[in-house]
């Protein structure tokens, strides 16, 4: 039960292999600093990219691959239209399992040489070689990439204009534990036990902490998680949202009823800008990506 799904994630991947769009898909892994020995990474181009084009990075959740999220999301059809270059990456083994680590002080730490570091450098490859905007960079992830978005937001709020967590974990949720998959002998952070604990501030210490010193923009943050989720429990929304709310300064202001699809409840914080949560009602694990709610959070639609 506590393989964060794994299993229906592929299935659902190969299921949705039809939305990988037109345009072009290659492999790089020679795009410079990568401390952790991440493997090669897909990058997906439309047929026209946009002047100072956007630049979006897609996480896997445990077990996957870059080419399976690539086929997960609806992301690449978006692309097409909008012009934006994708990256898929993959991660490396944690004891037998490709998982992404959200738990070691060096990818907690702002180049810190860790999996968060090499993310960071593909971004940078990708902005030299497609002529990006850096003010137009996001990370998407489902499980343990949405647990890896929020860590990256946190390690490199300098890089990231905004990122969009499906069933995650705050950043530094895993702090302390030997490691960041199912595996691992401290599974504390997603099964809520140390949401239950946590103060708001507690939460927003612990992301300030990644790249201590910063006082700089922060990046929009959407988070969205499953009531009937099992393996990342769902008093981990509340934990997200409490620790950006209180590393923006804002406060919860309202709920709004099917938003954006019928059994979703948003929940906006300040004036909806910066923070937004998603309840899926009776929703399991990764929720279905929801393209223009995440593209318009981002100002991308």
């Amino acid at each position: 039960m506590l393989l964060f799904a794994a299993s229906k994630v592929l299935a659902a991947a190969l299921v949705l292999s039809s939305r990988v769009g037109a345009g072009k898909t290659q492999s790089v892994s020679n795009w410079g600093d990568n401390p952790s020995g991440l493997p090669a990474m897909l990058v997906y181009t439309p047929d026209k990219i946009a002047e100072k084009t956007a630049i979006i990075l897609g996480l896997h959740p445990c077990g996957g691959t870059g080419q399976m999220y690539q086929s997960m999301t609806p992301l690449p059809s978006y692309a097409d239209k909008l012009g934006f270059v994708l990256l898929f990456p993959t991660s490396k083994s944690q004891s037998g399992m490709n998982c992404w680590d959200a738990h070691s002080n060096k990818s907690l730490t702002h180049n810190g040489g860790g999996d968060s570091e090499g993310l960071v450098g593909m971004v940078s490859w990708a902005l030299k070689t497609y002529n990006g905007d850096p003010a137009k960079v996001y990370v998407v992830g489902g499980s343990s990439g949405a647990m890896e978005a929020n860590v990256l937001a946190a390690t490199y709020p300098d890089v990231f204009a905004g990122a969009a967590s499906y069933s995650g974990v705050p950043a530094a949720c895993w702090a302390g534990s030997p490691m960041s998959t199912p595996m691992s002998s401290d599974l504390s952070c997603p099964l809520g036990k140390k949401a239950s604990t946590y103060t708001a501030k507690q939460w927003g210490d612990l992301a300030r902490g990644c790249d201590a010193g910063y006082n700089g923009t922060r990046p929009k943050m959407m988070i969205v998680h499953g009531t009937a989720d099992t393996a990342v429990v769902i008093s981990l929304l509340k934990a997200q949202l409490d620790q950006w709310s209180d590393v923006f300064g804002i406060s919860f202001a309202k709920n709004v009823s099917n938003d954006p699809i019928a059994n979703w409840k948003k929940i906006v914080y300040g004036d909806g800008t910066q923070l937004v949560g998603y309840e899926v009602q009776g929703g399991g694990h990764i929720p279905p990506f929801q393209g223009d709610a995440t593209l318009k959070f981002f100002g991308l639609m």
